[in-house]
């Protein structure tokens, strides 16, 4: 076991309950002391501004791509860390990453709340509501703002927000539930502000669903700029009990590493600054090309503006066949490229063919480099399989973590609830849900977002699933939704391999329980569905289970309590790959059927 120097922050002059930046003196501190070091603080609040901030130029995936970052603590070139927070409060000014782990390892940061004094997101109360305009109570001491160009900004410390943000999303959440408010999603349309009395902003334009009296409304401003926590490049990471109550981007987003550990990490809204519903502008844990495993246990996530978990990699455009072992490719979606660590020596890397989303086969990296930020060349150490061709695109296999996610909540939040997309193995088990979408999406593709991978091992089990798909969002077709992007998919070429779903408790006021496109070997097994009215139901798909191209499929042994909607299996594209479609019924006595 390694020996670790345990060093006490004050002894640099890390003081808590000041009003001094400690940006300088963490860096300091670090500097002496770059391994093999535990560092306590004293329990308290520390302040950061992005004022004061180290800047340094990174490519954040999934993230709007503007350079320099801030980053206010960087633990940088470190092996052998712990970093104690204490229970203390870190509080930040500005658009800033608080906390970011580059190129170290085995590295644990615990107990510590990240919070803003002046969010980075905004919260109102609607008071009036028409098809024709919104008029919303903002607190101007809570989110300072004024009209410009009859467009609302905010301001803070050091910043405003761009006068071009019309606030779409807006995230309407149920005052009475505090989840987000029944069939409302990204619909909020609004060109024009207006300034009333009493601290109430007009929003002019055309609604549709008109957003209820009461309601809360999260209004984003500023882009997806700096995450909560950054990890890259590093090995053997520990995130112990973190509290997020704001961030200006991603929760956490950890890219291109390797074997990270999630524990008892918590999103959710500062009650005591007055704050109802937001904890976050964007996903919580976005993991992104990593390897080795994850784990996300005993996590709570409420009030994110986007998926709470979402774990995938970076899949990229083959733009030109050089010769017959060299390729150029892009990064194609504008929020991710930049990665000259995509692929390295000896990266086992598959082909796929962007219709069918069918692989070629797969060749290890003999050589990768950027050409810009958004183009690269690769070389492999065999030559490419037959059929390569400009618009297909490439997976990279050894990115690919595996993922256990267990005894976490995932309350109400803006879209899905875990998304996942790795070759690699999958528990996901002993969760609850109350997404506002789909509890579960297992996506993958390389048409869109480019977000690879395909599924070859997942476990879903002893969750609870809790009237989810409340609101429509992309590619949420069931309570738990296997639909990757396939523009032309192939019976007998699937995507998905081997997902069994059993001792899950799903509580369904709508159909659809489970979708599922292009799965081989799917198995629906011994859960239990149970009728919900606390919504009507409002989805386009009548059945309970769909298949669509799937093949060796078991369901069995489920029960239905209570006037289950939808007690039938549609399928289609399941007789020799046409696109035929049958209905059947579910055995009433939880017989096996298989397809």
């Amino acid at each position: 076991m390694t020996t670790l120097n345990k060093i006490y922050a004050k002894d640099f002059g890390i003081l808590p309950n000041t009003s001094q930046d400690m940006t300088n003196l963490f860096a300091k501190m670090f500097a002496v002391y770059p391994s093999h070091a535990h560092f306590v603080l004293e329990k308290g609040t520390y302040h950061f501004s992005s004022d004061q901030a180290i800047q340094a130029d990174y490519y954040f995936s999934n993230t709007d791509q503007e350079n320099p970052r801030h980053l206010s603590i960087l633990i940088k070139d470190m092996d052998n860390i712990i970093l104690d927070g204490a229970g203390s409060t870190f509080i930040y000014a500005g658009q800033t990453t608080p906390i970011a782990i580059d190129h170290s390892s085995n590295v644990t940061v615990k107990d510590i709340t990240i919070d803003w004094d002046i969010p980075l997101s905004a919260e109102g109360e609607v008071v009036a509501s028409c098809k024709e305009y919104v008029d919303m109570y903002i607190d101007p001491k809570m989110y300072p703002h004024s009209i410009k160009d009859n467009l609302l900004c905010f301001q803070g410390e050091n910043w405003e927000s761009s006068n071009t943000t019309l606030y779409n999303p807006f995230v309407e959440f149920d005052h009475v539930t505090k989840k987000l408010a029944y069939r409302t999603g990204d619909f909020f349309n609004s060109s024009k502000h207006e300034q009333l009395e009493n601290g109430t902003i007009r929003f002019h334009g055309n609604f549709n669903p008109i957003p209820t009296v009461g309601n809360f409304g999260v209004l984003r401003h500023n882009k997806r700029l700096h995450p909560g926590l950054f990890l890259n490049q590093s090995d053997h990471l520990s995130l112990h009990n973190i509290i997020i109550h704001n961030t200006g981007g991603l929760g956490i987003l950890t890219q291109f590493c390797d074997t990270i550990h999630y524990k008892g990490i918590r999103f959710e809204p500062n009650h005591s600054k007055g704050r109802r519903v937001i904890s976050g502008h964007d996903d919580g844990l976005h993991c992104s090309n990593n390897r080795g495993s994850i784990t996300v246990e005993n996590c709570w996530f409420y009030g994110l503006m986007d998926d709470p978990i979402n774990v995938h990699g970076t899949s990229v455009r083959i733009t030109k066949v050089v010769d017959s072992h060299t390729l150029k490719g892009i990064f194609v979606h504008h929020q991710a490229y930049g990665f000259d660590c995509w692929s390295e020596v000896g990266h086992e890397i598959s082909f796929i063919e962007n219709l069918s989303m069918a692989s070629y086969g797969t060749n290890k990296t003999k050589d990768f480099k950027l050409l810009s930020p958004t183009e690269f060349e690769i070389t492999f150490e065999d030559v490419i399989p037959e059929g390569i061709k400009s618009g297909d695109a490439l997976e990279n296999l050894t990115n690919s973590p595996s993922l256990l996610c267990r005894n976490n909540y995932f309350g109400s939040c803006r879209a899905r609830g875990v998304l996942v997309s790795t070759p690699r193995h999958v528990i996901i088990e002993n969760n609850v849900f109350d997404s506002a979408g789909s509890g579960i999406l297992i996506a993958g593709d390389a048409n869109e977002w480019y977000e690879s991978g395909a599924c070859t091992d997942v476990i879903i089990r002893n969750n609870h699933f809790n009237e989810c798909v409340s609101s429509m969002y992309q590619f949420c077709e069931g309570i738990i939704s296997i639909c990757p992007e396939i523009p032309q998919p192939v019976l007998d070429k699937p995507f998905h391999r081997n997902i069994r779903i059993t001792n899950n408790t799903f509580t369904a006021f709508d159909y659809s329980v489970l979708y599922a496109l292009s799965v081989d070997s799917l198995e629906f097994s011994n859960n239990k569905i149970i009728r919900s009215y606390m919504y009507e139901p409002y989805g386009n798909r009548h059945h309970m289970i769909n298949l669509d191209y799937c093949q060796n499929v078991r369901i069995e042994n489920n029960a239905l309590l209570g006037d289950v909607l939808g007690q039938d299996i549609h399928t289609k594209g399941m007789n020799s790959g046409d696109n035929q479609e049958n209905v059947m019924p579910i055995s009433s006595t939880g017989a096996l059927q298989t397809l």
